[in-house]
């Protein structure tokens, strides 16, 4: 071994010459090809200006590269007014070159309270090596990946009581936006705050995966001694898989929450009392799903020393169906006392209410003496059993009046054809009609009515003039295909307590169909010859003249850019076809359609008979043929059962 110099990897500076105060750090790190600086001066107690650098020149694979990341803010002392006692207390961006945001530690960084590495960071070199690492994990390398984030800061009162520091995250080329903030609340002032909040957020806009969401958590925030937590979360989702969930505080215990692109949301709590003899602790939680509503609280006690405790907590949930109305509601209570670690004595009860129309109710009691155990079980029904269901809607006039509203027909082009004309612009009669092309076809959909399926419900009521509807042609038309929407099941289906919360909330049903002529459309009647003509009269031609020519040779400069870019010596390099190469590693692309499925024998998943052609597109319209079997062959629809067309056993 020999000794030899090591450089150090990190060096600070202080700086205080009094009209400008502040300092700056920088940071080498060779073996991992990284270079990260910060920035923080004051300029006359008034402006303070922070900038963060990370800059990157190998690759997350190990290959050399160069990604930069770059956070500058301005925030200024006491704010500059805005009017209603609105201040703009500081600006800032961040631009990324080759660096794409991992939504995943930036979730986590809500919990946390890592977010502040972003919007708007305080004692910036004090803090450097932490918010440098932070924004590692937050923004990884990605080549081919840009970032580009406005940032504002923005406060209310004097002193500031309420301030709200946001930014959006622009990703490109794959369009997705990130929305992050942190809103702070203290009252009456900041050093002495009777009442602290802090709500740190996150949103996410992904219009790839037809996909939008927003979580927001409480961080740090109290009233007096009394600590708050809690989250909220939205998701919603526009793609072929559709569903739409609010929770505050999370969700019902029983309920199967689809997949979320952000943690459960800890139920909202305030620890009363939180010391290591006393802790009184109250929580609760209220959810809305397109299928159910859901809420529920728990409140917890503990008083004691080591020789002498007492436990004990109240508890419920509650889920409601509005029509037939009804309501299932879960109760638990637990008293104990121990003297040294003997239970002395406990009292406990847990039951479920349901009703009304009959009255349900089953549970357990419990009384604990000592050595002594008494439970007293129960179940019992009561009432007379009543219609409340709202009174029948018919729903073949809804329906009717959706196909009768211009906006939900669509005239379509064929494919790979363009009108080759200029249509003039619809009279003010004409603007409710449609302009369809003599070979295009029609496309007719709504959102209103499931077709093909039977109704069992419509919303909250009962159809009284059909069970199922369906859309057919007449004579000179032509049906290309059903066309699908997303509807809700729950609003047309009646749906069982664990079916509402294990299903998913919306489903791609028959909606309308897709119609063109019937027979040959490309024959048309004989051509007829029109001369046109036209007179031309030109105002300060040679105005026009020059506009004409700029366009132009803005139009060829930008070919030629074009050009170059396509076949320059760089492009057309070894190098440079080999990076293409490994970002389109296949020449074709996989698209996977949406699921099918099938009636099988629920022995082997076989087929049975006539059966094994069937497939449908969604689940309701294969329980719907299911249950017609039912009806038709009760001994032989017994054996059945509906998979995903994937499942079925198909072998021969």
């Amino acid at each position: 071994s020999r000794l030899a110099f090591k450089p150090p990897t990190g060096i600070g500076l202080s700086l205080d010459v009094g009209v400008v105060k502040g300092g700056g750090y920088l940071y080498i790190d060779i073996d991992r090809g990284e270079y990260a600086g910060a920035l923080e001066l004051t300029f006359s107690e008034w402006i303070a200006l922070k900038a963060i650098g990370l800059i990157s020149t190998r690759m997350p694979d190990g290959s050399n590269g160069f990604s930069l990341l770059i956070i500058i803010t301005v925030e200024f002392a006491g704010g500059i007014q805005l009017g209603f006692g609105f201040t703009l207390i500081g600006v800032g961006g961040l631009l990324g070159l080759n660096r794409r945001t991992d939504i995943e530690p930036l979730v986590a960084s809500i919990r946390t309270g890592a977010i502040e590495s972003v919007m708007f960071p305080q004692n910036v070199i004090e803090n450097a090596p932490r918010i440098i690492s932070d924004l590692r994990a937050f923004f990884p390398a990605e080549e081919g990946t840009f970032l580009i984030g406005p940032m504002v800061k923005i406060g209310w009162g004097t002193p500031t009581l309420i301030s709200l520091s946001m930014g959006i995250i622009i990703e490109v080329p794959d369009p997705t936006i990130t929305i992050l903030g942190v809103l702070k609340v203290a009252l009456p002032t900041e050093e002495a705050a009777v009442l602290k909040l802090q709500v740190n957020f996150i949103g996410r806009i992904e219009f790839s995966n037809k996909l939008a969401w927003f979580y927001a958590e409480l961080y740090d925030s109290r009233v007096l001694f009394i600590t708050l937590e809690g989250g909220l979360g939205v998701l919603v989702n526009w793609s072929e898989n559709s569903n739409f969930v609010v929770s505050a505080g999370g969700f019902h215990p029983d309920f199967n929450a689809p997949p979320l692109p952000f943690p459960e949301p800890p139920r909202i709590a305030a620890s009363l009392l939180d010391t290591q003899n006393a802790r009184i602790r109250i929580e609760g939680y209220f959810a809305v799903t397109s299928n159910s509503v859901q809420f529920g609280a728990r409140a917890e006690l503990f008083f004691g020393l080591s020789e002498f405790k007492i436990e004990g907590h109240l508890s419920f949930d509650a889920l409601f169906i509005f029509s037939p109305f009804f309501f299932s509601f879960s109760l638990s209570v637990r008293l104990s006392v121990k003297v040294f670690g003997i239970g002395l004595y406990t009292v406990g009860f847990s039951g479920k209410l349901e009703g009304p129309t009959p009255w349900y109710i089953k549970g357990k009691g419990s009384i604990s003496l000592l050595f002594f155990d008494i439970d007293v079980p129960f179940e019992h029904t009561w009432g007379e059993r009543k219609n409340t269901d709202l009174p029948p809607i018919a729903v073949l006039p809804l329906l009717e009046q959706e196909l009768q509203t211009t906006s939900n027909w669509t005239a379509n082009l064929p494919a790979g054809v363009h009108t080759l004309v200029s249509l003039r612009q619809l009279g003010d009669g004409e603007s409710d009609e449609l302009v369809l092309h003599p070979v295009g076809s029609l496309s007719i959909s709504q959102r209103k009515v499931p077709l093909g399926i039977t109704l069992e419900k419509f919303g909250n009521q009962k159809p009284n003039d059909v069970q199922e509807l369906t859309v057919g042609v007449t004579a000179g038309l032509n049906k290309l295909s059903d066309l699908n929407e997303q509807f809700a099941l729950g609003h047309f289906k009646d749906l069982k307590e664990e079916e509402k919360l294990s299903k998913p909330a919306f489903q791609p049903m028959n909606s309308g169909i897709d119609l063109s002529v019937d027979g040959d459309q490309t024959q048309t009647s004989a051509a007829t010859a029109r001369t046109m003509r036209y007179e031309r009269i030109l105002i300060d031609g040679a105005f026009r003249r020059r506009i004409r020519e700029a366009i132009i040779a803005f139009l060829k400069l930008l070919v030629a850019l074009l050009n170059l870019s396509r076949r320059n010596a760089i492009r057309q390099s070894a190098i440079s076809a080999t990076r293409q190469a490994e970002l389109n590693p296949l020449d074709q692309a996989i698209s996977l359609r949406p699921d099918q499925y099938t009636v099988v024998l629920k022995a082997d998943n076989r087929p049975a008979g006539a059966i094994q052609t069937v497939t449908f597109d969604n689940q309701v319209m294969a329980e719907d043929y299911l249950a017609r079997e039912k009806r038709n062959n009760p001994a032989a629809a017994a054996s059945l059962h509906v998979v995903p067309a994937v499942e079925a056993n198909i072998r021969a």
